[in-house]
């Protein structure tokens, strides 16, 4: 008898795409159901980078910070949406933390920003303490992790997670237009396909749109594939939209083109251990 084949693994998102306001709590978690509530059914629907707190440039007052498991947060949380949000700690700085949910399982994914950037006019380091520990887990019939923005600036960070076996990568931002709309958006492009094809994931990028603390989001959430394309895309309003997740052809690809297994961690450890530093002397090739 014949051994009929495996269903096709796959994994249904949803982009929900926010204009939070600063210290706006209720009104951004209203928003963020109300934006849920019309989306065709999906496995996991991903907000931007602080949708519940907003972006406003300064310290969160200790009023807004929230424990990740706050009810305010579960009761979404639970159904499938996840959030951004100003996580308190009772002895240092707060978290940019990041929380989603496998309503399956109920097992929690809990991602803190690593890389909170340390310059003008973001500042996060005089806001926020750092995350220790980038997280990989399983979500459906998926494995993820989260970079939160400036997380993915730093390409060591998509690696590892990539390394740890993330086939999704979650990349909730908010990113401003600056004084050169052009030269941002078109760096994120470029990071996100570069993550996309060559570490052999799904990447899906959630930025916010909207005003907040004096600078305009640009929004631009999108979706995208393995070889690069763009599965899902919206504007630079709020708005929803949904792709779903080929994961058989996403595994068979990494199986013919071995790319992960060709690392070499070990050089990444001897590195470290050496010490980075200015190079001493030029090298010669």
């Amino acid at each position: 008898m014949t051994a009929s084949p495996e269903a096709p693994a796959t994994l249904r998102v949803g982009l929900l795409q926010t204009a939070p306001v600063f210290g706006a709590i209720e009104e951004n978690l209203a928003r963020i159901a109300d934006l849920h509530h019309d989306l065709d059914p999906v496995d996991l629907a991903l907000t931007p980078e602080l949708s519940v707190n907003g972006y406003g440039f300064a310290p969160h007052p200790q009023t807004d910070l929230f424990a990740a498991d706050d009810p305010r947060l579960l009761s979404l949380v639970s159904a499938g949406i996840a959030l951004g949000f100003a996580e308190k700690c009772a002895a240092r700085l707060p978290w940019n933390s990041y929380l989603l949910t496998d309503p399956l399982t109920g097992t929690r994914h809990l991602q803190r920003k690593l890389q909170p950037v340390s310059y003008a006019p973001w500042n996060e380091h005089l806001s926020f303490q750092p995350g220790e520990r980038l997280h990989t887990g399983d979500m459906r019939t998926a494995r993820i992790a989260t970079a939160i923005c400036n997380d993915m600036w730093h390409p060591v960070i998509p690696w590892l997670a990539a390394q740890n076996g993330a086939e999704v990568l979650v990349v909730p931002v908010a990113s401003a237009e600056g004084s050169d709309p052009a030269r941002i958006r078109r760096t994120w492009e470029l990071i996100l396909e570069h993550t996309a094809v060559l570490l052999q994931c799904y990447v899906v990028f959630v930025n916010r749109c909207g005003t907040d603390g004096g600078a305009r989001f640009w929004g631009g959430s999108r979706v995208m594939g393995p070889d690069g394309s763009v599965l899902a895309h919206l504007g630079d309003e709020p708005g929803a939209d949904v792709a779903e997740l080929d994961l058989t052809a996403l595994r068979r690809l990494r199986a013919e083109v071995p790319l992960r297994a060709e690392a070499r961690a070990g050089l990444l450890t001897g590195a470290l251990t050496a010490g980075l530093g200015p190079a001493k002397e030029q090298l010669h090739v």
